[in-house]
């Protein structure tokens, strides 16, 4: 008895979290870029993050340097854009606008509407 109750809870469970996902409108994907991008646009870029993070002084930030950094890490493969090994400044800057065309408000719109995305 008490399996089955397991069960059917275990069911319930399932069900209810496909509702939720079909609520959302996004495929668990979709979210999950949005995320990273969120995550990504509250990162410091900054000249001062960047020459932190490049400990060797070479302008360029190695995969070993980006280590230091945890989202800088995560995102480095993605932001090698050259896919030379390294990040550029121009690379590391690149990171941090990522997420923030997506909720940046056009200011010359008096409704506010958001800017749209551009194509890619």
């Amino acid at each position: 008895m008490r399996n089955l109750l397991l069960g059917f809870s275990a069911a319930v469970l399932i069900g209810l979290a496909g509702y939720v996902m079909a609520q959302t409108g996004a495929a668990p994907e979709d979210r999950a870029d949005r995320d990273t991008q969120l995550r990504l646009s509250r990162l410091d870029t900054s000249d001062a993050a960047f020459r932190k993070l490049d400990h060797d002084g070479d302008g360029r930030i190695s995969a070993l340097e980006a280590a230091d950094n945890p989202k800088v890490a995560a995102a480095f493969t993605m932001a090698d854009r050259d896919k030379d090994g390294y990040l550029s400044k121009e690379e590391f800057q690149a990171m941090g606008a990522a997420g923030r065309h997506s909720s940046d408000v056009d200011a010359s719109s008096p409704s506010g509407d958001r800017r749209a995305e551009p194509p890619r």
